[in-house]
């Protein structure tokens, strides 16, 4: 058991200091978190999400304390929400794939994330035309989370696939 929560530990951390590394790229309308590429790790073991989700919320919490998250509060609950529901649909979506790779699970965060994140930018940054920036920030996230998980993910997934990674 103390096996498992270290793990969750380990995984909310890199989570974490990955995304505030690079954090002006992490945070605001254009978005490019390379720690999302972690997300590959829930194909391997279901309890991985919540590591996952620990890890997004924290990462928001510790980038509203250090000011280099300007959505606040509304991220660090529905930003980290996002991260759990990507992660429970990439889950249940992993058996479907497309030569050999679950692609359909490699989408689904970045449309979860255009949606969710791209709503919170939009009510942060431009309340008064809501749905237009709304749309636009969307497809920003969504593009940049796209590009985290088919140019970084898949490899990372192919390396991991075949070794036993689980808890």
């Amino acid at each position: 058991m103390l096996k498992k929560y270290t793990r969750q530990m380990l995984i909310s951390s890199m989570y974490a200091v990955i995304t505030l590394v690079i954090a002006p790229a992490s945070f605001g309308p254009i978005q490019f978190r390379i720690s999302e590429v972690l997300l590959v790790l829930m194909f391997f073991d279901y309890d991985y999400i919540y590591g996952l989700t620990f890890g997004c919320f924290l990462a928001n919490l510790i980038g509203l304390l250090s000011a280099t998250n300007p959505i606040g509060v509304m991220d660090i609950i529905f930003g980290s929400s996002a991260t759990f529901i990507s992660c429970v649909m990439m889950y249940n979506l992993r058996e479907r794939r497309f030569k050999g790779i679950p692609l359909l699970s490699f989408v689904v965060p970045a449309i979860i994330n255009g949606i969710i994140v791209g709503l919170e930018l939009a009510i942060v940054f431009n309340s008064k035309d809501l749905m237009n920036y709304w749309l636009i920030y969307g497809v920003q996230v969504f593009v940049g989370e796209l590009g985290v998980l088919l140019i970084i993910g898949i490899p990372v997934y192919l390396a991991l696939k075949d070794r036993k990674i689980n808890g």
